[in-house]
């Protein structure tokens, strides 16, 4: 019978997991393609998407039971994105940066809470630089790879803005976003437990 509920709990862990990602690749996406084309936009974009990503991931870890919360939805998302830049960079960083994430959550993490907090911002700091790495040292591969293509012009912009030490300032903005967001979604999780409880409450009362 216990080995059926741990089943079972797993199961609905691996589709919170699905049903997170799915959510985090959305709102990726329509943030991406809805501001994402502005060069200054372009730039800042792991900021913004560091905040949205981490009060999902944030929500996500509240439900769940088993381990995977933090890298399987930084593989899926990664992976998403493995032909936006040149070698696969965006895919390699976000995975990595998720499986860090998930060590660090899942052993510091429980002690102590400024390590969940890293934690949830290394998979947006890998994001981050991701994109910017590809910026800064693979100008001629990015060229090439978007030769042609309406977004052409946006890259060059992108890359004519973008210097090693704003990438470096934007790297840390990433991360500081990223820990408002887990801060935020902490908070959303709080609010959420606060209000099942009153309901569970006022059943008993009833």
């Amino acid at each position: 019978m216990a080995t059926k509920t741990k089943e079972s709990k797993k199961i609905r862990d691996f589709i919170r997991i699905g049903i997170f990602t799915a959510l985090w690749i959305a709102m990726g996406w329509i943030i991406a393609c809805t501001i994402g084309f502005f060069p200054p936009i372009l730039v800042i974009l792991p900021c913004i998407l560091a905040v949205a990503g981490s009060v999902i991931y944030v929500v996500l870890l509240s439900k769940m039971n088993t381990r995977g919360g933090i890298f399987i939805p930084s593989f899926i998302f990664g992976l998403c994105l493995f032909t936006m830049v040149p070698y696969g960079m965006l895919f390699i960083c976000t995975a990595i940066g998720g499986l860090l994430g998930e060590i660090v959550y899942d052993t510091a993490g429980k002690k102590s809470d400024k390590a969940k907090a890293v934690g949830v911002s290394l998979p947006m700091v890998g994001l981050a630089l991701g994109e910017y790495i590809p910026l800064c040292y693979m100008k001629e591969a990015f060229k090439a790879l978007y030769e042609g293509s309406f977004t052409s012009d946006v890259g060059m912009k992108a890359i004519e803005l973008l210097s090693t030490p704003l990438a470096i300032a934007l790297t840390v903005i990433t991360l500081i976003c990223a820990i408002l967001g887990y801060l935020w979604g902490k908070k959303i999780v709080i609010k959420r437990l606060a209000t099942q409880g009153g309901k569970t409450n006022g059943k008993k009362q009833k």
